[in-house]
């Protein structure tokens, strides 16, 4: 698989517009189950050796790759992000996004991710700042390859996740456990170019109020180790304002098995200047 695919793949969890609302863990062991039934008709449990390192991040894009069985990829970075609010002027820095990979099976990975998390608020009219800092939740979910492309139709995955509450610090613990579930698109368009696009639905913990999230993603081949990325994504709530975001970043192959990449992005739904950066390295353990 070529560079572009490298360049198609986010943590769920770590992601500028966070979770907006509750749905009860039913739903996500529903999903695991007919999933789970789903891959016992695939063929699994073989290696992938020589395979592309493919990785869930930077953009926001899920891939709809899986790592290879019996494989763990390690996804980590540092990620910065300001907002502005009628009362505040919001900088977060999340000093560790990692995601842990574990390929089970050939169309079937476990992920968990954890960040350390640090906020400081400061009030638009005053020069008194709040800082919070601790443990953002544990994130557990997993991806299963549904389909692999074939011609005009794309390469399908499912991903589900669950964040648990009491595995936050004081200051990031949601009220109740949060969810997501996303679909994974992916074309190859041409030797240069591919897309990427994921469609979901997600819940934060705090409200039953789901959010839509949909992405797409162009992916470009600059070289063999140098891929770069275009991305449009968003969450639309069944109450409450849009988001709308845009970024973009690059990815750089430095070994068969790591990759550091760079990404920036703004929210587009705000005259007021929010953005956001992040770094990272990925590496993948036979």
């Amino acid at each position: 698989m070529k560079i572009l695919e490298r360049l198609f793949g986010a943590n769920i969890f770590f992601r500028p517009g966070r979770y907006r609302g509750h749905l009860g863990i039913t739903l996500l062991i529903k999903s695991m189950i007919i999933f789970l039934l789903h891959i016992t008709a695939y063929p699994g449990y073989t290696q992938n050796n020589g395979s592309e390192l493919i990785t869930d991040r930077p953009d926001q894009t899920e891939s709809s790759a899986i790592v290879p069985a019996a494989h763990i990829q390690i996804e980590t970075g540092f990620a910065f992000e300001h907002n502005n609010t009628e009362a505040f002027s919001i900088e977060s820095y999340t000093m560790n996004t990692t995601l842990l990979r574990f390929g089970l099976l050939s169309n079937f990975e476990l992920r968990a991710g954890l960040g350390y998390q640090k906020d400081r608020f400061e009030p638009v009219h005053s020069d008194s700042a709040v800082t919070t800092k601790g443990l953002s939740p544990l994130y557990t979910g997993f991806k299963v390859k549904i389909t692999d492309e074939r011609k005009w139709l794309p390469e399908i995955a499912f991903l589900g996740g669950i964040v648990i509450p009491f595995t936050a610090g004081k200051d990031y613990k949601p009220a109740h456990s949060a969810v997501n579930l996303r679909f994974a698109f992916s074309h190859t368009l041409s030797d240069i170019f591919s897309i990427g696009y994921n469609l979901g639905v997600e819940f934060d913990g705090e409200s039953a109020i789901p959010g839509y999230f949909y992405s797409l993603a162009t992916g470009i081949e600059i070289s063999d180790k140098l891929g770069m990325f275009i991305e449009s994504y968003g969450t639309i709530y069944e109450k409450g304002t849009p988001e709308y975001f845009a970024d973009a970043g690059f990815t750089y192959l430095l070994l068969p098995d790591l990759q550091f990449d760079i990404s920036m992005g703004k929210e587009i739904t705000k005259k007021a200047a929010d953005y956001f950066f992040g770094t990272g390295l990925s590496y993948r353990f036979h």
